[in-house]
């Protein structure tokens, strides 16, 4: 969100560098990127006609932390605890590459790779763009093929580290949204208005993530419209988009629907649960308001984001975050703060005695808490620029989570006392 290097939106991958970037960082994960201000952040200089080029970004990270032993941290829903907990390197260590190839004045190729730690290992999810631009006209841009997705400020480059001050996004707003990608296009158009640039966007397609399930994983995919508009001068960057998902697979708690509904005689209001456990063809819309403000080495920055959702077993509240950063020379001291609300509740009878259908209520109430974040994160920390397209950075995070929020620390019931948990973060990144 705030940038620390030159206004141009940052990169992220995923493909068949998947296996090379497991040899180097020990992981394999695709992260998103897309842009809207342009369609690409570009590590390298870009030619005035056509031209190849090859840009990448990385970074090499590790984590410690404090508090309940329940509470395992993982930065994003896509990432296994199991894995985390015995390589902590793994969760914010990433390493990219991209490629751009101009073959005319209006069209353009772009490819990129991001290895990172992810459910799903296979090289096909460390591919994150894809895609074919072209511009009929100098305010109007066509993209096709595997697009970043443009739900909120960086999904340029949430995962280029050296493009932001923290460590990681916040995971109160970033950390709960699996998905990274687009398989389908988008349209802008620019309008000049006032001292800036207005940038409306109309996307759609379909969009996939593999998710934690135990030792193996699962997909979770959905279809995707959406709608937006950013508007950016020197100083100031406004933001508003609108998304709609319709999910097209279900989640492996749906296998408690025949156990749930052979139980509705007994336990109503258990059952009243099955169909809101079937994901499929349930809608989700996440509607988003942000804006930063970057003065005289000031960095601030914000966004707020609503969520609906067709069925209680996915995310439904709200999600926000300020930022606000002063650089000093080499350095940027920084400090934060991020809450998600979740505005629903389980209404759930405990069964009746004698029956066997304990387990059942506790997997239903299971299923809700890992759909769902309550939590809020205060931060502080600092970046060093040290070096041309390298920094390093420090941060700490004091989380205190609600029990029926636990959605980022695992799935199911989470049972600690309720204390905060602390986590000290180092990571170095860099940008070639």
């Amino acid at each position: 969100m705030m940038r620390t290097v030159p206004k141009a939106p940052r990169p992220q991958s995923r493909s068949l560098m998947g296996w090379l970037c497991a040899c180097l960082l020990g992981m394999t994960q695709a992260g998103p990127a897309h842009a809207e201000e342009s369609s690409t952040y570009n590590l390298a200089p870009a030619p005035k006609s056509s031209g190849l080029r090859l840009s990448g970004f990385g970074t090499l990270g590790y984590w410690l932390s404090n508090g309940p032993d329940d509470l395992q941290f993982r930065r994003e829903l896509g990432q296994n605890l199991n894995r985390l907990e015995h390589h902590h390197e793994r969760a914010d260590s990433r390493l990219g590459l991209q490629l751009n190839y101009q073959s005319s004045d209006r069209l353009e190729w772009v490819g990129q790779v991001v290895a990172r730690e992810k459910a799903d290992n296979r090289v096909f999810n460390s591919v994150e763009w894809a895609f074919v631009k072209y511009r009929p006209t100098d305010d109007t841009e066509v993209r096709l093929g595997r697009i970043g997705l443009a739900t909120f400020m960086l999904s340029d480059y949430r995962n280029v580290g050296y493009a932001y001050h923290w460590v990681r996004p916040p995971a109160e707003f970033y950390g709960w949204i699996p998905f990274y990608s687009l398989d389908g296009g988008d349209v802008v158009q620019t309008f000049r208005v006032g001292e800036g640039h207005l940038k409306t966007k109309l996307y759609g397609g379909m969009t996939h993530s593999g998710m934690p399930w135990g030792s193996d994983s699962y997909q979770l995919g959905a279809h995707i419209l959406g709608i937006g508009a950013a508007w950016e001068s020197d100083e100031w960057r406004l933001r508003a988009y609108h998304t709609r998902l319709s999910f097209t697979r279900n989640a492996p708690f749906a296998q408690l629907v025949p156990y749930l509904q052979a139980a509705a005689p007994l336990w109503p209001s258990g059952a009243q649960f099955s169909d809101d456990l079937l994901l499929k063809g349930k809608d989700l819309s996440y509607s988003v308001i942000g804006v930063t403000w970057d003065h005289d080495g000031w960095q601030l920055a914000s966004e707020v984001a609503f969520t609906k959702s067709q069925t209680q077993f996915s995310p439904q509240g709200i999600s926000a975050y300020w930022s606000v950063g002063k650089r000093i020379d080499k350095w940027l001291p920084f400090v934060s703060f991020a809450r998600s609300w979740d505005l629903t509740q389980l209404k759930l009878a405990a069964p009746p005695p004698g029956f066997g259908l304990e387990p059942l209520a506790a997997s239903l109430v299971d299923a809700y808490r890992a759909t769902h974040t309550d939590q809020y994160t205060a931060s502080a920390g600092v970046r060093w620029d040290f070096a041309d397209h390298m920094a390093l950075k420090l941060q700490w995070d004091r989380t205190v989570v609600s029990v029926d929020g636990t959605q980022m620390w695992g799935y199911g019931s989470v049972p600690w006392n309720g204390a905060p948990k602390h986590v000290w973060s180092a990571t170095l990144d860099f940008a070639f």
